[in-house]
């Protein structure tokens, strides 16, 4: 055998027992890696911003624990094409979940975001109103939610199980195109 063959082997043997070595486990003097549990992420709804007390994370069973108001109505829906539709939602006020979380008095607008980076922009009178209407209905009335059931169908609580809903500002008001899907960030500011 030749000398270069034979330092070759040598040196491959020594690394392979290197590696050997160090995937043995005996160090144990590092944490170990925890990976993000991606289902948790996307059952997550985050409140923040300079307008709230602290980032909050909730998930949907935290939301329907802290003892808020349940609203389950028919929700008015007209949209861009002019199709007029009703849908049950079940949810709760999202006024009320903020104040619940703690709104400081400086906070002057709500931006909600979706998974797919949709969002809409609202001031807190807009967030607190609960005159929202049904041109259909005169005497209906309705606040603005956070729902996680729509039609009786109960949304996946491991995929972004929340949505914004609200009635019409006004008869002819567009209002189907501010129902965010999937909503994962309230941002309070």
């Amino acid at each position: 055998m030749n000398k270069q063959l034979a330092i070759t082997l040598v040196l491959l043997i020594l690394m392979i027992a290197m590696v050997v070595a160090g995937c043995s486990g005996q160090n144990n003097d590092q944490e170990p890696v925890i990976e993000a549990d991606s289902v948790a992420e996307k059952n997550v709804l985050i409140i923040e911003g300079s307008g709230v007390v602290g980032i909050t994370r909730l998930t949907l069973q935290e939301i329907q624990g802290m003892q808020l108001d349940i609203i389950e109505d028919y929700y008015f829906a007209l949209n861009n094409f002019g199709t007029k539709q009703y849908f049950f939602f079940k949810g709760v006020s999202l006024w009320q979940l903020l104040s619940k979380v703690g709104v400081k008095d400086t906070a002057q607008q709500v931006v909600i975001t979706s998974e797919d980076g949709y969002s809409v922009i609202y001031t807190i009178a807009d967030v607190k109103r609960e005159d929202y209407l049904d041109e259909t209905n005169p005497e209906k009335k309705y606040k603005m939610i956070i729902a996680w059931e729509e039609n009786g169908e109960v949304y996946d609580p491991t995929q972004y199980p929340f949505r914004l809903v609200m009635g019409q500002k006004e008869p002819g008001d567009i209002n189907k195109q501010n129902w965010v899907a999937k909503v994962i960030n309230i941002k309070v500011d």
